[in-house]
């Protein structure tokens, strides 16, 4: 069986493995993925390719949720869903240092989720917080500055210090787990995350974060969704995907005319982080909140406070 999924996962592996080379390549010969028209083209990629694999939230909630769950109760739970996105936009407001140090923290938290297979969720946070860094490590001039742009404050400039001060050790955590989803027959993994990391190492960081974000972990986290609730055709597409990536597209919109008059690229560009941000935040929680509705979740909750108020009434009568 690992043999027949290698297989089947060879294909994507070795064309995402020809393009990262290729952009290697293209940018060591001076061809730079860095330039404004590109930025664009990038940062679209970015809200096209990028969002469609967060629209699967709401479904894996309704089929967390059990078939007498009340209709408040769910419109509750989205309610909280948005109003989680809109914290996240009304941090970007107030206060954008704090806002793009969370989603730093944010990502780290959720790329790991790609790297499970290695066995331990410690190395999987390290391969997280290489892919994170590794752009301050050859560029961190241009991550100084983008982070100043995404902030309106040289302090996110520290930031990107920070992330050059975490890399080594997290590059280092990431080559043990490299090693262990070798060993373990995760060969596409392998591949993915090798590509992803020497993607974010060297190229610039906008088109490497585009290259892992839209080839990587969208596709990865596409698949695991879809085939998890059994999706497929225009149920799939036509019914969650393309009407929840175009409302996700309608938020990019918006924030894209409230940054105001700075050019295209780097407008897009705030506004692709800064909409992925927002749209992050719900996006971690909702696996967390669909558990709290599985109905054996709560049968075995409500079980095991039973169980302690019986032993301690045992206590107490002793």
């Amino acid at each position: 069986m690992t043999g027949l999924i290698a297989r089947r996962s060879g294909g994507p592996s070795a064309g995402l493995l020809l393009i990262t080379l290729g952009a290697v390549a293209l940018e060591r010969f001076g061809f730079s993925a860095d330039t404004p028209t590109l930025t664009v083209i990038e940062c679209l990629a970015l809200l096209v390719f990028g969002l469609p694999h967060g629209t699967f939230d709401l479904a894996l909630l309704r089929r967390a949720s059990s078939a007498s769950f009340q209709a408040g109760s769910i419109l509750a739970v989205v309610a909280l869903y948005l109003g989680c996105a809109a914290a996240m936009y009304l941090a970007w407001r107030v206060g954008p240092v704090f806002a793009l140090a969370g989603f730093l923290v944010m990502a780290v938290a959720h790329f790991a989720e790609d790297w499970d297979a290695c066995g331990s969720s410690f190395i999987a946070c390290g391969m997280a917080a290489a892919i994170v860094s590794a752009p301050s490590i050859l560029h961190v001039d241009q991550l100084r500055g983008l982070f100043a742009l995404l902030t309106g404050a040289t302090a996110g400039a520290v930031l990107a210090d920070m992330l050059l001060l975490f890399a080594p050790a997290a590059i280092a955590v990431a080559s043990i787990g490299w090693v262990l989803l070798w060993q373990a027959g995760q060969r596409s993994l392998a591949v993915s995350a090798g590509c992803a990391l020497a993607a974010m190492l060297l190229l610039p960081p906008v088109p490497g974060f585009a290259l892992f974000f839209c080839l990587v972990h969208s596709p990865m986290q596409f698949r695991r969704h879809a085939d998890s609730l059994g999706l497929r055709g225009f149920q799939q597409w036509g019914g969650i995907v393309v009407p929840l990536s175009l409302a996700g597209l309608g938020i990019a919109a918006a924030v894209f005319i409230e940054n105001g008059d700075a050019s295209i690229p780097t407008n897009l560009f705030a506004t692709s982080f800064m909409t992925l941000s927002i749209l992050t935040v719900p996006h971690i929680l909702m696996p967390k909140i669909a558990a709290f509705f599985q109905p054996q979740r709560r049968i075995s909750r409500a079980g095991a406070a039973s169980d302690r108020a019986i032993l301690s009434a045992s206590h107490g009568a002793g």
